[in-house]
């Protein structure tokens, strides 16, 4: 009679004292791609697993050491039985695949490859998903064989599927992976068992027969989905969205519209209100222009959107595309919606209101960033930090743009609000003499447009008044025509000791990039020491190589310095970091000007000598 079979952990102490530690090499034939099994190795792999739940603990010992033998071509058939309806079988596979060691390289992976899968083991689960996105970006497939692995090997189900939409999302959407793609997957994922093994093979049947293909995904899509609501463990709310996402522009390459419509929807269903992915599902809603799917999002997550800026800013986008589509009207009720999400004078909502009013200043959606600069100013009830800084970078973008007499009406508005208010921070009050200089400099360049010289002069001088170290109001004071000599000594003298505090700036702070610049800046523009302007600006870009605002003194140097083309040079570097900066446009357009006056003047006719 057999005796009954007891579920305990008798067999943990025997199977380690057996040695079963396994260490999955993956070195000779099989490091070039796993073998295809037979049928009746496979056969053999099956009854052996089966043997590990036997009654007899002698069996149940063979058969883990005839599993051994098989190394990693039992891998896929002891990561199926994990979820056996034996427990015993199950407890032992899952134990067997936690004692193999996978060495995740092979020697003929490139060297980035073995550098992204080092230590893979020990890495975060987030960490090990940014290692698979590296691997899917690195060029020319190279990091496929090794995702491959991934896909067959790791044990954790969930990982195993966000190599496959990993790899998947790596290619073009709407595009079948190409011949060679196609080869190197089919070659390493073998006959692999594996759920996200079975994607992959058919995405690569998206080449041969996409109406088929992509009937089959749809399969796959619904048994995953269904998996989230059944056993949320085996998944992932991101995996299913993935994959629904893939089918979208199938569906419109297959004229399926209906299809392609309740797949959106779906993607809406599925979001969960996290800010990073809701912000990348509404980046991919305006590039399939689902604007009624977008607009579904923000009725559902009202609050996410409302307390982050930069979802904020992604509604601006949509109305950016709109009005690009000629939608003025939807793309108006858009950035509305925007605006009024985030209602109430709070500092953390004036704050966010702020900081997408910086982020649409920099992307080129100027109205709409003066529009949130203007509610911050207007929503306040005091002058405060977030006020004086809303209405110093509103007045600086609005002269950018040569809206000079907006510029200064923003700034008059302000010194007349801190002139009320009896109370006001330390702070605040120290930055008044230069936000009334910057005033009295935007009237006067509001003037000079007029051609009006005698108030462009006035105001350069209240603007000196205030603030005699504004190299902005000392260069156009220097460039006023017809001066009398003691006003144009004054402005000299003013302008070498301006230059000299900016030297000492960079002497007390070396690495405040703004220093140097603002030296380089007065001198290109003036007269001084051209040779430490140039030295200057270049440490200014040194310490801040992103800085448009940077590359245009060091052009403006060059061009001080007689070298046009270089100025041109630097200059065009200068527009491509700040797009949106008509100053600068501007002065790209004098300095090829100049450079093309020269190379005529070059390329003339030569008196003969003599």
């Amino acid at each position: 009679m057999q005796t009954a079979k007891i579920i305990t952990p008798r067999w943990i102490a025997p199977a380690l004292a057996a040695g079963v530690i396994w260490s999955v090499g993956l070195a000779g034939s099989a490091a070039e791609g796993p073998r295809q099994n037979s049928e009746e190795t496979q056969r053999r792999i099956d009854r052996l697993i089966e043997q590990l739940g036997d009654t007899d603990y002698f069996i149940r010992q063979q058969a883990e050491a005839e599993l051994a033998k098989f190394s990693f071509e039992a891998f896929d058939a002891l990561n199926a039985a994990t979820t056996h309806e034996d427990l015993e079988i199950a407890a032992r596979a899952k134990h067997l695949l936690r004692l193999m060691r996978v060495q995740w390289t092979v020697p003929s992976d490139p060297p980035e490859v073995k550098k992204l899968l080092a230590g893979y083991e020990l890495l975060t689960q987030a960490r090990k998903l940014a290692q698979m996105r590296n691997l899917a970006a690195l060029p020319e497939g190279a990091g496929v064989p090794a995702l491959c692995r991934l896909v067959r090997y790791e044990t954790s189900p969930v990982l195993s599927k966000y190599v496959a939409v990993e790899l998947v999302g790596s290619q073009a959407p709407g595009v079948p992976p190409g011949k060679e793609l196609a080869g190197l997957l089919r070659k390493n994922l073998g006959s692999s068992r594996q759920t996200a093994a079975g994607w992959l093979l058919t995405w690569v049947r998206f080449g041969e027969d996409p109406q088929a293909a992509s009937s089959d995904w749809t399969k796959l899509t619904e048994a995953e989905y269904a998996l989230l609501r059944q056993s949320p463990a085996q998944t992932d709310p991101n995996i299913v969205a993935r994959l629904v996402r893939f089918q979208v522009p199938w569906f419109k390459k297959l004229d399926q519209k209906e299809q392609a419509l309740a797949a959106m929807q779906r993607l809406v269903d599925l979001e969960t209100g996290n800010p990073a992915t809701l912000g990348e599902l509404v980046a991919w809603l305006i590039e399939q222009q689902a604007w009624e799917s977008i607009d579904k999002l923000t009725a559902r997550f009202p609050a996410q959107f409302a307390g982050n800026p930069l979802l904020l800013y992604t509604l601006y986008t949509v109305a950016q595309a709109q009005m690009e589509k000629g939608e003025r009207n939807l793309a108006e009720q858009t950035a509305q919606r925007a605006l009024a999400l985030n209602q109430g004078n709070s500092p953390q909502q004036l704050f966010l209101h702020y900081e997408v009013a910086r982020v649409l200043w920099q992307r080129g959606m100027l109205g709409w960033a003066e529009r949130e600069f203007r509610y911050i100013i207007d929503a306040s009830t005091a002058v405060d930090d977030i006020v004086l800084v809303a209405s110093s970078l509103l007045g600086e973008m609005l002269h950018d743009q040569a809206e000079e007499l907006k510029a200064a009406e923003v700034l008059d508005r302000l010194v007349k609000a801190c002139q009320q208010q009896p109370n006001l921070a330390a702070i605040v009050r120290a930055r008044i003499p230069g936000i009334r200089s910057r005033m009295e400099y935007f009237y006067a360049c509001h003037f000079a447009g007029r051609s009006d010289r005698a108030k462009q002069r006035e105001h350069l001088d209240k603007a000196i008044a205030a603030d005699p170290s504004d190299v902005d109001v000392l260069i156009a004071r220097y460039r006023l025509p017809d001066q009398a000599r003691e006003y144009r000594e004054e402005t000299l003298k003013l302008i070498k000791q301006a230059a000299d505090e900016s030297r000492q700036e960079t002497v007390h702070a070396p690495d405040d990039a703004t220093a140097y610049n603002q030296f380089a800046w007065l001198v290109a523009n003036t007269e001084g020491d051209l040779e430490a302007a140039l030295e200057f600006s270049k440490k200014s870009i040194e310490l801040s190589p992103t800085s448009g605002g940077f590359y245009d003194t060091l052009a403006h140097v060059y061009f001080a310095k007689g070298d046009y083309q270089k100025a041109v040079e630097t200059q065009t570097k200068a527009l491509q970091l700040d797009p949106h900066s008509k100053l600068i446009a501007r002065q790209l357009d004098v300095f090829r000007k100049k450079w093309e006056e020269t190379k005529k003047q070059d390329d003339g006719p030569r008196k003969p000598d003599g």
